[in-house]
């Protein structure tokens, strides 16, 4: 099988990954600055940018405004196989909640994109951006990428009538089988801040993940942001 040539952002991804599993770096270690990195590495800074923002978003570093770049800690992995989707929850037990659509479009994957997903780069995609309300109060943003391949001749009016999951098994036979998904904190970024009237850099619940059909095959990613105060989660021990 051909290997796939690496961009040298994704090289420096690597490496920094291969030194925290190496502890070289540990739990809450301070990364050098961008440019001290770009001079070690010998390359420009929007390229050790572009590799710390592949690292943030896999959630092996965590960005702290105006301090700069950290080493996230380790995470406790719960099993969510059994627990509903976050927003299928919100829809259940808010009946008063309403979603616009803010974007529709066909997009090629990119390298960071590429980098998470696995899907080749340039790879199109239906770009999905849905913003979720309590009565008037933004709760959610939702970023959705489904793979056009799996969904040809989809269009904006038919996700404002139907949703994802209903066209994917009616229109397109697809059954889906599983999800791999986390729950993380972040801050709000400039667009997060706007959409949902908060300010930037306020800590918010993302919930993201992929999902897969019976044969295995990657359908869609999802990215979305939640108001901390609008959920909680409960563990319960049948041990």
């Amino acid at each position: 099988m051909r290997k796939r040539i690496l961009f040298k952002d994704e090289e420096i991804s690597r490496e920094i990954e291969r030194q925290i599993r190496e502890r070289l770096l540990k739990e809450w270690d301070k990364l050098p600055s961008e440019r001290r990195l770009a001079e070690d590495f010998g390359v420009q800074r929007d390229t050790v940018r572009s590799a710390l923002e592949i690292l943030v978003k896999k959630g092996v570093l965590v960005r702290r405004p105006r301090r700069g770049y950290f080493v996230a800690p380790r995470r406790i992995e719960i099993n969510l196989n059994h627990i509903r989707s976050i927003i299928k929850e919100i829809e259940r037990v808010r009946n008063d909640n309403r979603s616009i659509m803010l974007n529709f479009e066909i997009i090629s994957v990119s390298k960071s994109l590429a980098e998470i997903t696995q899907l080749p780069a340039g790879t199109l995609c239906y770009q999905i951006l849905r913003i979720r309300y309590d009565s008037n109060r933004p709760m959610s943003l939702e970023r959705s990428y489904l793979v056009a391949e799996h969904a040809p001749d989809m269009s904006r009016e038919d996700l404002e009538q139907h949703s994802i999951g209903s066209l994917l098994r009616n229109r397109y036979g697809i059954s889906l089988s599983s999800v791999h998904q986390r729950i993380t904190q972040v801050y709000a970024d400039d667009m997060e801040a706007e959409l949902l009237r908060v300010s930037k850099d306020e800590p918010l619940i993302r919930y993201d993940g992929m999902i897969y059909d019976r044969k295995d095959r990657l359908i869609e990613y999802f990215d979305n942001v939640v108001m901390p105060d609008s959920i909680e989660f409960h563990i319960r021990d049948f041990a």
